[in-house]
């Protein structure tokens, strides 16, 4: 009860309505969307779309739409979407990693790079790359925070395109704000000693991350977008797929 009167208060004082944690129902939908539209996915109007707020708030405003369509997300054994920004197989012949950030500040997107870091220096062979929809100047500034990119590539996609491509839009608020992200925020943090940090304007806090692993010939082996915030990928996983062990 008190947890409940707890979260209430709190998404009140956030501007955002007390009904914001319902579950969505988007079934029958295309895309799992409310109107057929992935980048329009929020159960209501987002307060903060059509605000003026301060730049520190700007990363809750929900984004515009990319230049193109949202795809759905890669079938296991099929090739793997290319874009102008983002192409596979890789030229050299290696398998591929592939880490869609889901913003730069996050905690769970820094879990996940910091991971997806320690498998690039222990397999060189393999290909890894994060991909991120902030500002190169942020994203830069962000990496130099949590220890540089040693190995892995990053590719630049403010206008989301390489996101879209890869089946990623905007997340409904479950996927956002459900308590069990809450928490997981907080023992992230305990545990583990990975805070959330101050997030740049070009970034947006509704993008949907991923992560997806493709071999030598471009294909998806191993891969989803992210189900909630919290989800943090098995990258072991992925390489023991694409056969490192």
């Amino acid at each position: 009860m008190f947890a409940k009167l707890t979260t209430k208060i709190a998404l009140r004082k956030a501007g955002i309505p007390s009904n914001a944690l319902a579950v969505p129902d988007f079934s029958g939908q295309p895309n799992g969307s409310k109107d057929g539209n992935a980048n329009a996915a929020l159960p209501f109007a987002n307060p903060f779309k059509d605000m003026q707020v301060p730049k520190a708030l700007k990363s809750w405003q929900t984004p515009l739409p990319p230049p193109v369509e949202v795809a759905d997300t890669p079938i296991l054994g099929t090739r793997a979407p290319n874009s102008m920004k983002f192409r596979l197989p890789a030229e050299d012949g290696r398998s591929t990693l592939v880490v869609f950030l889901r913003h730069t500040g996050c905690p769970f997107a820094e879990k996940n790079f910091l991971e997806l870091r320690r498998i690039a220096n222990k397999y060189p062979q393999l290909h890894c790359i994060a991909i991120s929809h902030a500002s190169k100047a942020a994203t830069d500034r962000w990496i130099t925070q949590i220890g540089g990119a040693w190995a892995v590539k990053v590719v630049i996609d403010e206008e989301r395109e390489v996101y879209a491509s890869w089946g990623l839009g905007v997340s409904t608020t479950y996927h956002l704000l459900n308590p069990w992200t809450q928490v997981a925020i907080r023992k992230l943090g305990t545990n583990e000693n990975i805070w959330a940090r101050e997030v740049d304007p070009s970034a947006n806090r509704w993008q949907v991350g991923g992560c997806w692993a493709t071999d030598e010939m471009g294909s998806v082996r191993w891969g989803a977008a992210s189900r909630t915030a919290d989800e943090v990928p098995d990258l072991v996983e992925a390489c023991k797929v694409l056969g490192f062990t």
